[in-house]
């Protein structure tokens, strides 16, 4: 009777563990992965403690020109 109730202890362990790990992947926890973004990205200035600064004297060359206006274009084809 003894080896019954081992057996039986560990098989209800095992669902016990099983059914934890199939709880953990059902809720989709909002603490793993990366955090969602609340909102969308500015592009008028780099992001805080980044290396590279805007002048406002200097204007943007052809490139930068070009390159504004694709950003601006993709940005509004996504909304």
């Amino acid at each position: 009777m003894k080896h019954v109730s081992t057996y039986v202890t560990r098989a209800l362990r095992e669902v016990y563990h099983s059914l934890t790990a199939v709880g953990w992947v059902w809720l989709g926890l909002p603490t793993m992965g990366p955090p969602i973004p609340m909102a969308p990205a500015r592009l008028d200035e780099p992001p805080a403690g980044h290396p590279e600064r805007l002048c406002a004297d200097v204007p943007l060359t052809s490139t930068e020109l070009a390159l504004q206006r694709q950003l601006v274009q993709s940005i509004r084809e996504t909304q």
